[in-house]
């Protein structure tokens, strides 16, 4: 009778690293709602998210995306150790698209990171 290595070997598992939840964001897609704004991100190793921006319905436009954008800015700072720039474009009537850039530390985004 032979017992097996298997039964006997304790297995030590090994502590996961945790990641960043998504990688650096390049598109940002923003519609308008009743009351809630949603919107989606996709980033550059293909995750991205989506939400919603708890702003009234008749809130500007730009406040909207520099809610929208100053969070996702200080994730990717957090996660990635990097600022982020984005210019908007207006898609339809009630949805816009943000194009995301990486920028250098000695060159800061502006004030809110909106490019008009």
């Amino acid at each position: 009778m032979s017992i097996g290595l298997d039964d006997a070997v304790a297995r030590r598992t090994k502590p996961r690293k945790k990641g960043s939840p998504f990688g650096i964001p390049r598109v940002i897609i923003l519609l308008a709602g009743d009351g809630v704004w949603p919107y989606t991100f996709t980033a550059d190793d293909s995750r991205g998210g989506c939400g919603k921006v708890a702003s009234p319905a008749d809130a500007a436009v730009e406040d909207v995306q520099r809610t929208l954008f100053t969070q996702l800015a200080e994730l990717t700072r957090t996660f990635h150790g990097v600022e982020i720039d984005v210019a908007w474009s207006s898609l339809a009537p009630d949805s816009w698209a943000g194009h995301v850039r990486c920028v250098t530390r000695t060159d800061p985004p502006p004030p809110g990171g909106v490019v008009v």
